[in-house]
């Protein structure tokens, strides 16, 4: 009935290396509890899929709203359910300004981003930032962190995925006022990220097995 596996959304015509699933980005925002309130910040943001997905939680607009499914083509189906069913969706949604700020260090990545987030919708409730994860600064005093590092198996060599943990570890040391959210297949990063987590996860991302890593 779906037609396109219903895990797409429909704004991601490009991804880069290593794309999280829509749908994956959609339950760590969930798991985070994020529905518009705190700062939002993704520092390995890729191609802009969780912060994608965090606009579209504080906005409560419906998953793929702007998609097509193969069940509108079916005759049993009047064409007037789906234009009933998308308008009483907009009309559940909020509108506020939102913080939700998404960051990484490939320019060619966030170039990706911005095109993603603009083919959804939200672009202007998201900033986008050239940035290094282990250095920059935090945007605020108190938020959510969630995002998705290289962890070794696809993108990056894993010592150099390990190392990166180790540095972003420390700089988020004493950031005691943000919530972490941080998805890795890593069976060891807590001893690289050199904190333990409050809460952990088993998620797959296709049929990567991995943890959401939770720090309250």
């Amino acid at each position: 009935s779906s037609g396109v596996s219903l895990h797409k959304r429909g704004y991601r015509a490009v991804g880069n290396e290593a794309p999280l699933h829509e749908t994956m980005a959609a339950a760590m925002v969930n798991l985070a509890r994020y529905r518009g309130r705190d700062f939002f910040w993704d520092p390995f943001c890729g191609s802009g899929t969780i912060v994608i997905e965090a606009a579209l939680a504080a906005l409560n607009r419906a998953p793929g709203l702007a998609r097509k499914f193969a069940a509108q083509s079916w005759s049993c189906i009047p064409e007037d359910v789906w234009t009933q069913a998308r308008e009483a969706a907009r009309a559940a949604e909020f509108r506020g300004e939102y913080r939700i700020l998404g960051t990484d260090i490939d320019s060619g990545s966030l170039a990706i981003a911005i095109a993603n987030a603009k083919k959804a919708g939200v672009s202007k409730y998201i900033e986008f930032r050239e940035a290094d994860a282990t250095r920059e600064s935090l945007p605020c005093d108190h938020g959510v962190i969630v995002c998705n590092p290289p962890y070794g198996e696809r993108m990056l060599e894993q010592r150099s995925a390990q190392q990166l943990m180790r540095q972003f570890g420390r700089h988020l040391r004493f950031a005691d006022g943000w919530k972490k959210y941080i998805i890795s297949s890593e069976p060891e990063f807590e001893h690289y990220f050199g904190m333990q987590a409050t809460k952990k996860r088993k998620l797959y991302n296709g049929r990567l097995q991995c943890n959401v890593y939770m720090y309250f």
